[in-house]
C-alpha cells in the first residue's frame, strides 16, 4: 500500500539505518565478482591496445603502399619512352657520320646549316627524355659501360685504356641502353730471351773438333787410308791436350 499516511518516517533519534543504505549494503559485490570485473577490464584494455597497434601498422602500410605506387608510376613514366629512344639512336648516329664527312668549305651552305639544326633539335629532345652519352675516349675500360671489340698493343697508354671509340654509347636516367663499342690498349708482348742450352753429363764438342771431324769426313770420301791416318792424328792431339 502506497498511502503516504502509513509511510514510516525515519528519525535521527531512532538510530535505525536508513532504507537506502540498507539496500546499498546488500547490493555490494563480493571479492570474486570484483576479481572477475578486473580480469574483464584488463582483457578489454589489452584488446584495445592490440587494436590500436594494428591500426597504426595498417596506417603505416597504407602510407608505404602509396609512396611505392607513386614511385613505380614515376619510374614507368620515366622509362616509358626508352624503347623509342633506343630505336632513334641509329638515326642520331647517321646524323653524326653525315656531318663528320662533309668538307669544311661547305659548312656555310644553307642546307648544311639546316641539317645541323635538325641534328641539334633531335639531340635536345632526346636529352630532355634523359639521354646522356657515355664518355669513352681516354677512359679506363668499364665493362658496365663499354664493350671491347678489339685491342691494340701500345706503349702510349696504360693497359686497359680506351684508345678508340667505334660507336658511341648512351645512358638513360642512369641506365645503360647501349654500351660504347671501343678498342682497348694492352701491353706489348716482349720477345722471350734465348733459352740457354742445358748441359748434359758429357762436355760439349769444341769447335775445332767439329771442324776436324768435318775435314776427316771429307778426306774419307776422297781417300779412306788418309782418313784413318787423320783420325789417329786427331786422337793423339786430343790426348795431348787433355793430359794425363
Amino acid at each position: 500500500m502506497n498511502d503516504p499516511r502509513f509511510e514510516v518516517k525515519w528519525s535521527k533519534k531512532s538510530g535505525s539505518t536508513p532504507p537506502s543504505l540498507v539496500a546499498t549494503e546488500s547490493a555490494q559485490p563480493d571479492d570474486a565478482e570484483v576479481d572477475e570485473l578486473r580480469r574483464r577490464l584488463d582483457a578489454e584494455q589489452e584488446r584495445t591496445r592490440n587494436l590500436q597497434d594494428r591500426w597504426q601498422r595498417a596506417a603505416a602500410d597504407l602510407v608505404n603502399l602509396r609512396k611505392r605506387t607513386e614511385q613505380e608510376q614515376a619510374e614507368k613514366e620515366k622509362f616509358a619512352a626508352m624503347l623509342l629512344v633506343y630505336e632513334l639512336l641509329p638515326a642520331l648516329d647517321n646524323f653524326e657520320r653525315a656531318l663528320g664527312t662533309i668538307p669544311g668549305n661547305l659548312g656555310m651552305l644553307t642546307w648544311f646549316q639546316g641539317v645541323m639544326l635538325i641534328e641539334r633539335q633531335l639531340r635536345a629532345i632526346l636529352e630532355q627524355r634523359g639521354l646522356a652519352p657515355i664518355e669513352a675516349g681516354g677512359q679506363t675500360f668499364n665493362p658496365t659501360l663499354h664493350e671491347a671489340i678489339a685491342d691494340r698493343e701500345t706503349e702510349d697508354s696504360a693497359p686497359g685504356t680506351i684508345v678508340h671509340e667505334y660507336q658511341r654509347g648512351y645512358t638513360m636516367h642512369g641506365r645503360v641502353i647501349r654500351p660504347s663499342l671501343v678498342e682497348v690498349s694492352r701491353a706489348p708482348i716482349l720477345p722471350e730471351p734465348d733459352a740457354r742450352e742445358e748441359r748434359s753429363g758429357t762436355e760439349e764438342m769444341p769447335a775445332a773438333q767439329a771442324i776436324s771431324e768435318n775435314v776427316a769426313s771429307a778426306v774419307f770420301v776422297a781417300d779412306p787410308e788418309a782418313a784413318e791416318e787423320a783420325a789417329d792424328t786427331m786422337e793423339e792431339s786430343q790426348k795431348e791436350n787433355v793430359g794425363p
